[in-house]
């Protein structure tokens, strides 16, 4: 029944954003104290166990978390796609990231702590604590520096 409503966000987007976090762990997700996920956030709810995101993390509007992928490499011209077996890698958003809006998550990625990430980026690869990433793939523009007192 949770899988079904995960997957209505009809449904969800009608839920606060403080309270969507609850419905995840029902799923199977690893999550933090005052993580916040905005609307039509999608997530690889079948492979919900493989998701962790830390403490603070806000994950914005219309971002896709993904766990699994095809195994490609046993795939030869005139073979059928369907009958490709599939790889499941966690995904690891750390303590206070922010995941702009729109953006795809890719599996086996870990985005840093404090790590921010552009609206519309596809994260193939770690994202560094502290850091800025943008574009597809994302890559890093930005080191944040320590506030100087």
């Amino acid at each position: 029944m949770l899988f079904k409503i995960a997957k209505n966000w009809v449904i969800l987007n009608r839920i606060h954003v403080s309270v969507r976090p609850n419905i995840w762990k029902l799923t199977g997700c690893n999550i933090g104290k005052n993580v916040s996920i905005g609307y039509d956030v999608y997530y690889d709810v079948t492979n919900a166990s493989y998701i962790t995101i830390e403490e603070g993390a806000w994950i914005t509007s219309r971002c896709l978390i993904l766990c699994h992928q095809r195994d490609l490499s046993n795939y030869y011209e005139g073979s059928d796609i369907n009958k490709m077996d599939y790889i499941k890698r966690p995904v690891l958003i750390k303590k206070g990231a922010h995941i702009g809006m729109g953006s795809i998550i890719m599996p086996g990625v870990i985005i840093g702590e404090g790590a921010i990430i552009g609206a519309g980026s596809i994260v193939t690869k770690d994202i560094p604590a502290w850091t800025i990433a943008i574009g597809s793939p994302a890559r890093v523009v930005k080191v944040i520096r320590e506030k100087v007192t």
